[in-house]
């Protein structure tokens, strides 16, 4: 079966890339909704006037230094590579594939494994592997990070969940009997059978060689991380980095009045499900960052349209960070293969 593309600004798009991308733009914008439908512009612009913008300025120096320590941790990735690179080189792409993802959800690894290529000639496919290891790294720190939120705030944490969760959907599963459960999930067992089957198959076609090429290049990045000699700096910059992370949802709830009497914990419990918000494949996180985060200051008492103005401060001022660093990064990238291409 073959799946049609179109050439969009000098790159063939396939159909499910655009059916993937309007999709999740479509649920983005139907969060927004649901996020700002009761909020009137006046007291929006009232919330904005009462804030401390001393701290969403230290914030916005977190998100900054954020990037530069990613860029130092995936230079020791990269370094089991084979290559040593600036950290400037590695900065500039990580700060182009924040941009990327902004417009095209996950996109962002791609695009930063890209930009090293043109700067440096290192395969995609090995600093894919990388970036992919990186992720599964911060998934299993923000697992951590959860647990420990929610020994610190159990109570809390479990309220959210019943409220939001569980008592939402409480009605579907009961009205579920223990036949229709066990046909659901043989039924999805068979379903994962069936596409394990097929793909297998697929893979030993010749018009695959690239993808078996790009997955042997990817196992080699996976494996870098066995290969690292400065691990101990690894562990401390990603300790760093959700640090700054934490500090970045904290500074943000001191500027404004409503939020400025929650303490440390209750930023870590924000950080968490802000960070959720992102990882949601909608373009620039909009949307599910701020229904998450509001729903989790209606927790501690506040009204869902207060705890949209918080997250929206949070959000935009990362946003804000993320563009125009990452334009400043394009901008220097371009410039950097123009000297590459005259030499």
């Amino acid at each position: 079966m073959t799946v049609r593309t179109y050439k969009i600004a000098g790159r063939n798009i396939s159909v499910l890339n655009i059916a993937y991308f309007l999709i999740f733009m479509i649920l983005g914008a139907l969060a927004l909704w649901y996020c700002f439908r009761n909020i009137r512009f006046d007291e929006f612009i009232t919330h904005l006037k009462s804030v401390n913008y001393f701290y969403i300025g230290l914030s916005t120096v977190c998100g900054f230094m954020a990037f530069i320590i990613r860029a130092l941790r995936w230079n020791i990735m990269i370094n089991t590579l084979g290559y040593k690179l600036p950290v400037y080189d590695t900065y500039n792409a990580v700060a182009i594939g924040y941009i990327a993802n902004l417009a095209i959800p996950r996109i962002g690894e791609i695009t930063r494994c890209a930009t090293l290529y043109k700067t440096n000639g290192i395969r995609i496919n090995a600093l894919f592997g990388t970036v992919v290891t990186e992720r599964i790294i911060d998934m299993l720190s923000l697992f951590v990070i959860m647990l420990l939120v929610f020994f610190i705030r159990m109570e809390k944490f479990s309220d959210f969940v019943s409220k939001n969760i569980i008592r939402q959907w409480k009605p579907v599963f009961e009205n579920l009997s223990l036949a229709s459960v066990l046909l659901i999930a043989v039924a999805v067992i068979a379903l994962g059978a069936v596409a394990w089957i097929i793909f297998k198959r697929l893979l030993k076609r010749p018009s695959m060689h690239k993808f078996r090429n790009m997955l042997s290049g990817l196992a080699d990045g996976l494996k870098s991380v066995f290969r690292m000699k400065r691990t101990f700096h690894f562990i401390v910059y990603t300790v760093v980095i959700w640090t700054l992370y934490w500090l970045n949802s904290y500074l943000v709830m001191l500027a404004l009045p409503s939020t400025s009497a929650l303490t440390a914990a209750d930023a870590l419990l924000l950080m968490v499900l802000g960070s959720l918000g992102w990882i949601v494949p909608v373009p620039g996180g909009f949307g599910t960052f701020h229904t998450l985060v509001a729903w989790g200051l209606m927790m501690y008492g506040l009204n869902f349209n207060d705890g949209v103005i918080f997250a929206t401060l949070s959000h935009e001022s990362q946003l804000l960070v993320m563009a125009f660093f990452g334009l400043i990064a394009l901008i220097s990238v371009s410039l950097t293969k123009n000297k590459l291409n005259q030499k």
